[in-house]
């Protein structure tokens, strides 16, 4: 349901779906970005406060799931709290308009004052499950994935809160690569080992984000193999925030349909649907920013 708000703001707003279904599914969520041509920093701030609460809140809600109380007990009830917080956070930010330029600063601070605890608790558990004094689900890499995450979206309202709202393309490229790799490698590992064909997929689309993160042309010439967009043209005369963006609309492809094929269970996996969803959004997210520095 979009509320009368964003209704209200949608001549500024684009909203996205999974693209070909007029009802949204169950675990299906849209994702609200302000036009491509839209440079109001109060906007974006609104926007990215809104996508970034959302992540947070799930964030929290896959910790616990992953933190059986039996042997996290301390941790999975701090992370039901943060979902709780983050959840009411984002009721309250749906309810609202973008903030006025007076409001701005301090509407970007609530929400980085409500990030920080989550960072020091992400940073705080990743060193428990490297050292052994946690022992739950979660991969050392994802605490510090969304870890990586949290502090980004912390630096972006900050410079939104100051009423800039452009992106820097190194700062955007790098930042994504590294998630879309580490998404791939951690969608591997949640497949069931009889998914082979999958799991091959997901590794090798890890393979072209890391030809990316070295910047060697061969590497991303021979990991591209993999990804036909890639090879529609001439790969070395190809800018690489163009060849970044067609692998990572081939991503975006790749995820919808996965966590379509989770929810209907065609795909054998320990995958909630939910962070099937969550991972597809953000790669739209990351999509969306590069086509703002292209």
């Amino acid at each position: 349901m979009i509320s009368k708000t964003i209704r209200h703001a949608h001549k500024n707003l684009k909203i996205y779906t999974r693209g070909d279904k007029k009802d949204l599914g169950p675990y299906e969520k849209i994702v609200i970005l302000p036009a491509l041509d839209n440079n109001d920093a109060a906007l974006h701030a609104w926007s990215d406060a809104r996508f970034a609460i959302d992540i947070m809140a799930e964030h929290a809600l896959f910790f616990a799931l992953l933190m059986p109380r039996e042997i996290a007990k301390k941790e999975h009830i701090e992370a039901l709290q943060f979902h709780k917080t983050f959840t009411k956070l984002l009721n309250k930010i749906d309810k609202t308009l973008p903030p006025k330029q007076e409001d701005l600063r301090s509407f970007t601070k609530e929400i980085i004052d409500n990030i920080k605890p989550f960072i020091e608790y992400k940073e705080r558990s990743h060193e428990g499950q490297i050292k052994g004094t946690l022992r739950c689900l979660v991969w050392p890499l994802f605490f510090h994935h969304t870890q990586h995450e949290a502090e980004r979206w912390n630096r972006r309202l900050d410079k939104l809160g100051k009423g800039k709202c452009e992106f820097d393309s190194k700062e955007v490229t790098t930042l994504w690569v590294d998630i879309v790799d580490e998404h791939a490698r951690l969608l591997a590992h949640l497949l069931d080992p009889d998914e082979r064909d999958l799991i091959e997929k997901a590794l090798k689309t890890s393979e072209i984000f890391t030809a990316f993160k070295k910047g060697n042309t061969s590497d991303i010439i021979s990991a591209s193999v993999h990804d036909p967009k890639t090879l529609t043209r001439d790969i070395t005369k190809i800018p690489e925030t163009d060849l970044i963006l067609s692998a990572a609309e081939t991503v975006l492809d790749f995820e919808t349909k996965n966590v379509r094929d989770v929810e209907a269970a065609r795909i054998k996996s320990i995958i909630d649907p939910r962070f099937a969803d969550h991972n597809r959004r953000e790669t739209l997210k990351f999509i969306d920013e590069l086509k703002r520095v292209v």
